[in-house]
């Protein structure tokens, strides 16, 4: 019989037959299939064409230890639904609840990790939202949800259950969704009177069905839980999203919504092809079915979540970072990521380096793990993709990633802020610039709304412009870095001491972005180049992709590293690459002469006058 032919008689080769054919470029009437985990794979494809799944049991109880991500009875596959269920099926959330379960039981490196300032008394947000209970079929409970400032709470009500479960969604444009902020004007009857369930935007009640569902009883939702507009406490509750996302029971992540008003609980979903079989197996006890789905393929998690419409936006890299795991509600399907991997409802596990640095449930361990050289490409990789996000505030820019950075200062052990790093990262950071091969691509200037904060970004730091960058490629282990006192370039943070310095026992890490009571600028020596500056144009990666404007003044450059000179392969040193700062001045007074950053360059040594000791600047 034909592999075609076969198709007729048998629903499961009518199955692989339709999903193979597109990949077969001739007729061979034999094909091979192999097996790997829960996936089958044409032979000499890499992409699985269907999945093998068994149904979870039911009801669905704390998974033993031993039960993580393998699945049960005679197959040894992963456990799912054959088919989507409804998003308010019973079924659906008890998947999602067993995948938590199984989190809690099996995953130690998922565990919730804090020091309580109180003892006895967990960390917690300044406020919560208080859902309630609810019925998932009937729809009947509590019809009002409370605001909760939870320093509030009774010691009684947290000993019994101090969970909470956090929003990461899409606001939306003010024109197409209503936000439901809280202000000042409204907070005092939120906190007393609460709010209707029916009043809220559908993105916002579906993350309180959901909580329900999940048997939770605090939610976090930043428009309601932060004081927005005039007068609110945006500034001061910003820089706290390294714990409020890194302490809660998961993370929900609206994935398909477009904005607050869109919701992300859809009635309908469209539907899977698969075949069930099923068999008696006598070891698992009398009249005792195995069964087991095989479907089509009908997960990516790419595609779906990284690069879908709620990771375009900038706050959503941290909170996914920070996040010890997530549910991520998408159109086609729903997954879970945590510390051992990523699921979805036909619980297909999908591993990267990129997942697993952003999904480490204890960001950035999985960095630290690695060679010097590989850190420093991840944390590249990081800024570079968040600086391609989207803003509704641009000026949120250095404060939307706060909590990672905050993370990176204290894993690297040292200083650091507004995208650079003290000590031996120091040089490198610096030499950031604008990606040229993003089209129309340039770093435009930030201008600071007053609301959010007045503090000056400095223009040697990306986070002080609109634009996507990367880095230079400069090599790993072969440039003689020009920072420190004696090299002339020094940073803002060249006087505080070591971290670990004996010394200096108060010494400790310290993140600097957005402190106001702080000076940003790099002391440095800048000095001429010696050949004409339109030849070193032809060099030059400005970041405004243009020539400097009419109101700079002279353009000199800063040298922040060279190439070290090779044994085998003796270069003269004033032909070895330069990797130098390019700046230009801004202003003369009687203290100081102060430049700002125009962009980068590679140059040869001998293009740059090195003659005698530069010029002291002051790089603002």
């Amino acid at each position: 019989m034909s592999f075609g032919r076969g198709a007729n008689d048998c629903r499961l080769h009518e199955l692989v037959f339709r999903v193979c054919s597109p990949m077969l470029l001739n007729n061979n009437p034999v094909i091979e299939i192999r097996r790997v985990g829960s996936n089958l794979f044409l032979d000499k494809h890499y992409f699985p064409i269907l999945s093998l799944s068994t149904p979870p049991p039911m009801p669905m109880h704390s998974p033993a230890s031993g039960d993580n991500q393998a699945g049960q009875g005679a197959f040894d596959v992963q456990i799912g639904f054959p088919d989507l269920q409804l998003f308010r099926n019973s079924k659906y959330f008890a998947l999602l609840s067993y995948w938590l379960q199984d989190c809690d039981c099996n995953h130690s490196q998922c565990a919730r990790t804090d020091d309580a300032p109180i003892p006895g008394r967990p960390l917690l947000p300044t406020r919560l939202i208080d859902v309630g209970q609810g019925d998932l079929i009937t729809g009947r409970g509590s019809t009002t949800l409370r605001l909760i400032v939870t320093a509030a709470i009774p010691e009684d009500e947290l000993k019994a259950d101090a969970r909470y479960i956090a929003l990461s969604h899409p606001w939306g444009s003010n024109r197409d969704h209503d936000h439901f902020c809280t202000t000042r004007l409204n907070l005092d009857s939120r906190v007393k009177d609460g709010m209707a369930m029916d009043s809220l935007p559908a993105t916002l009640r579906d993350a309180v069905v959901v909580t329900r569902a999940l048997g939770v009883r605090y939610l976090w939702i930043d428009t309601i839980c932060i004081i927005q507009g005039e007068n609110g406490d945006f500034n001061t509750e910003a820089p706290l999203m390294e714990t409020v996302f890194s302490l809660a029971h998961c993370v929900i992540a609206a994935s398909s919504a477009g904005g607050t008003s869109s919701g992300f609980l859809s009635r309908q979903r469209s539907s899977r092809d698969f075949v069930t079989l099923s068999q008696k197996e006598n070891h698992h006890g009398p009249d005792t079915n195995a069964t087991l789905y095989i479907g089509e393929v009908i997960d990516n998690f790419q595609k779906h979540v990284i690069e879908g419409p709620l990771n375009k936006r900038g706050w959503v890299l941290q909170e996914r970072a920070l996040a010890r795991r997530t549910i991520y509600f998408t159109q086609w399907q729903t997954y879970f990521e945590c510390g051992a991997g990523i699921r979805c409802e036909t619980l297909a596990k999908m591993t990267s380096n990129q997942a697993a640095f952003l999904g480490d449930p204890n960001f950035p361990s999985v960095a630290l793990k690695s060679s010097k050289g590989a850190r420093i490409r991840l944390y590249e990789l990081l800024y570079k993709s968040y600086s391609a996000l989207e803003f509704t505030n641009p000026c949120d820019r250095p404060i939307a990633i706060a909590g990672l950075e905050q993370r990176l200062v204290k894993a690297f052990n040292t200083h650091g802020g507004y995208g650079v790093f003290d000590g031996p990262f120091f040089g490198r950071g610096l030499l950031w610039k604008r990606d040229e091969n993003v089209p129309r691509n340039v770093m435009r200037p930030i201008e600071v709304s007053l609301h959010k904060g007045s503090y000056y970004v400095p223009t040697w730091s990306w986070m002080a412009y609109e634009g996507v960058i990367t880095f230079m490629d400069a090599p790993l282990d072969t440039v003689e870095w020009q920072h420190g006192t004696k090299d002339g370039l020094v940073s803002p943070w060249a006087t505080l001491p070591e971290p670990g310095d004996t010394a200096s026992p108060s010494a400790s890490v310290i993140w600097h972005t957005g402190k106001t009571d702080e000076h940003t600028v790099l002391k440095a020596k800048a000095r001429e180049f010696s050949v004409p500056l339109s030849k070193v144009e032809t060099k030059i990666v400005y970041d405004a992709g243009e020539t400097p404007r009419k109101d700079v003044g002279e353009v000199k450059c800063v040298i922040v590293g060279r190439q070290r000179m090779s044994e085998s392969q003796p270069i003269p040193s004033t032909l070895l690459p330069h990797y130098v700062l390019v700046v230009g001045q801004r202003q003369k007074s009687d203290v100081r002469t102060e430049y700002e950053r125009l962009g980068v360059a590679v140059l040869p040594g001998d293009w740059i006058d090195q003659g005698g000791g530069g010029k002291e600047i002051w790089i603002v």
